[in-house]
């Protein structure tokens, strides 16, 4: 008896210490409190009360029953931790919490994709998130248009400031931007010019080191420019793969010529075009650029070939290609997990998906 006395005793100490540490995990609810189903449990409308809403009695038994399986401790999944107030709170601001459960466009659908939370539990978060956070100067929008950033800066005092417009010049050839892309597209990829593998001890992942295969102003006498224009099986990208378009040389010959710069340029503002994107001239220009190097032909990484409407439409239709451009949680970042199309070029990519990814 003097020994079950102790167990009840520390047990009893345990809870009262989490109950009193807002960062603690709050103790587990009944089972049943919860509704992973996606129907109304019985007697679910006249038992849901939204009207005395609190997170420790109202929201944390709905997150503790549908989410943090998989979202706290020893399996934290896509990296989102669900197990306290504190870290719960950031996907309330960037709107994946509630995007996530009402399966919102955009967003990854939580509990699953053919699984979503009853109406009661939806209203409750919703009614939670709106009444009792944010408060003061951050406004979350429940129905983002463009679910990539749907914290919207709220100021009484300071209206918001518009960034500056920043337009680039055609005519000069932009390293970041142009080269950089097409290299590690083309030429940085495993068992070539990667970081590891160093094909003929060439690595190509990155200014200092594509620059070793450069003389700036002359592409004539540069490595780099003079393995793209052969014709043998010395040339680069290496047979089979198909050789660079004749205006991605020439980019990279004025580029070179221009005097091989480290330069960068994103447009923004009025100059980053977002309406009316065309797929024939803008879209497939951003794949040529970014993609076609590894996803095109038979030899198509991973088997998926962006060469063609019909074949990109496939990675549009399951996320899969707004999903990797812009890193989001779940997906193959593209071009790689460190490189990153422009803000610009995601914005016309995901205009053009959104508008009904047209072969125009």
């Amino acid at each position: 008896m003097k020994y079950q006395f102790l167990v009840i005793t520390i047990v009893t100490s345990v809870m009262v210490a989490c109950l009193s540490d807002k960062n603690s995990p709050l103790p587990a609810t009944e089972a049943g409190t919860g509704n992973n189903t996606g129907v109304e449990l019985p007697n679910s409308t006249a038992s849901c009360d939204t009207n005395t809403i609190t997170f420790d009695k109202s929201v944390w038994p709905i997150l503790q029953y549908n989410c943090t399986s998989c979202h706290s401790g020893a399996i934290i999944s896509g990296g989102v931790d669900l197990s306290t107030y504190d870290k719960i709170v950031p996907y309330i601001k960037n709107g994946k919490l509630y995007g996530s459960m009402t399966h919102a466009s955009g967003y990854s659908p939580m509990p699953n994709a053919t699984t979503t939370l009853s109406k009661c539990d939806v209203t409750t978060i919703k009614k939670w998130i709106v009444g009792s956070y944010p408060a003061g100067s951050i406004l979350v929008d429940l129905n983002p248009s463009n679910p990539v950033n749907p914290v919207v800066a709220v100021s009484p005092t300071q209206p918001p400031v518009n960034p500056p417009t920043v337009t680039c010049d055609p005519n000069l050839v932009y390293f970041q931007q142009k080269i950089l892309p097409i290299i590690i597209s083309n030429c940085a990829m495993s068992g070539c010019h990667d970081a590891i593998s160093k094909k003929d001890g060439v690595q190509l992942t990155d200014y200092s080191n594509i620059m070793k295969s450069v003389r700036a102003g002359d592409p004539a006498n540069s490595k780099l420019y003079k393995s793209i224009i052969r014709t043998d099986d010395e040339r680069m990208p290496v047979p089979p793969m198909a050789p660079l378009s004749t205006d991605t040389k020439t980019a990279i010959f004025n580029w070179i010529k221009q005097g091989a710069l480290n330069n960068s340029c994103e447009p923004s503002g009025s100059a980053c075009v977002t309406t009316n994107i065309s797929f024939s001239s803008t879209i497939q220009t951003i794949l040529k650029t970014n993609c076609l190097g590894c996803h095109t032909g038979t030899t198509a990484s991973a088997g998926i070939d962006l060469s063609t409407h019909a074949y990109v439409l496939k990675v549009v239709s399951n996320g899969k290609l707004y999903g990797s451009v812009n890193h989001s949680a779940g997906f193959v970042p593209m071009p790689n997990a460190s490189t990153k199309i422009s803000s610009c070029e995601i914005s016309q990519i995901k205009s053009w998906i959104d508008a009904g990814a047209l072969n125009n």
